[in-house]
């Protein structure tokens, strides 16, 4: 070939450019001097796949695959027994049925495949709209969490307020109660300072009331050393923050069917499991 039609994606010699030129006069041809140009004119057809610089010239039936020279080389020479040349199994090839109808075929899987499409591309958008509904419920149940953390401090700051309040309560009855034998007694002492030089009487009645509140006052002394200091502590349950600390999400998320078993899907074979079924040999 010396020659390549990018319309045509074929190649042409000498001979059969003549002809072309006269069919086809709005086609765009190229030459050798611009071969570098073929590969990105159509030539994907024929070229392969796996050496793009190499044409397709061979079929090995073995494992139903075109092949070029470098394919056969390095994958089939050794293992495969049938392979032939393209050119010996395409004679007649656009009178065959299946050649045919090739061109409704195509089209009946095109539209296949943008009705599969269309149909994956909804469920994409119902699969987002299924993750924002639950990124919604994710934050809702995040909220109540923690309103019921707030509840549980409020609760807890309420019992701490009783306790001091108890406590404080307490503390509060015995100063008032020093306070008060302390007033007495001062109160009883100045008494007796005023007036016990003017009888002896009230001297007497003073100082037995003085032994009497002095009395108590030891009493009072007594008891308050062998009472404990009041004080408060808090002991954290751990039960809520043992739970949430096993958690490891706030919920469950799958996705259906499990992603996992389509990473290598058995339903589709490879290429060299295919084996060709028409009236093509």
């Amino acid at each position: 070939a010396k020659y390549f039609c990018g319309n045509c994606s074929k190649y042409y010699c000498d001979t059969c450019l003549t002809l072309h030129a006269k069919l086809l006069k709005e086609h765009s041809v190229l030459g050798r001097k611009d071969v570098d140009k073929w590969m990105g004119q159509g030539d994907a057809l024929v070229t392969c796949d796996l050496h793009p610089s190499n044409v397709l010239k061979l079929y090995c039936e073995d494992h139903a695959e075109l092949c070029c020279t470098l394919c056969v080389s390095l994958n089939h020479s050794r293992m495969c027994r049938n392979i032939s040349m393209i050119a010996d199994r395409t004679r007649g090839i656009h009178k065959m049925d299946n050649f045919k109808h090739l061109p409704a075929k195509v089209t009946e899987a095109l539209a296949s495949l943008n009705i599969v499409g269309e149909n994956r591309k909804k469920n994409q958008n119902s699969l987002q709209a299924s993750g924002k509904s639950i990124l919604t419920k994710i934050k809702n149940l995040k909220k109540t969490l923690n309103q019921l953390l707030d509840e549980l401090e409020k609760k807890t700051l309420e019992a701490m307020d009783i306790v001091l309040t108890d406590l404080n309560g307490s503390i509060q009855k015995d100063i008032d109660h020093c306070n008060n034998l302390h007033d007495q007694l001062k109160a009883l002492l100045n008494k007796i300072k005023y007036r016990g030089e003017d009888s002896e009487s009230s001297s007497y009645i003073g100082y037995t009331k003085c032994q009497e509140k002095i009395e108590e006052v030891n009493n009072l002394l007594k008891q308050m050393s062998t009472r404990p200091e009041e004080s408060i502590t808090f002991q954290p349950d751990t039960q809520a923050e043992q739970l949430l600390s096993e958690l490891k999400t706030l919920g469950n998320i799958k996705g259906y069917p499990d992603t996992q078993f389509q990473k290598n899907p058995a339903c589709v074979p490879s290429p060299r499991e295919i084996k060709m079924s028409s009236d093509i040999p």
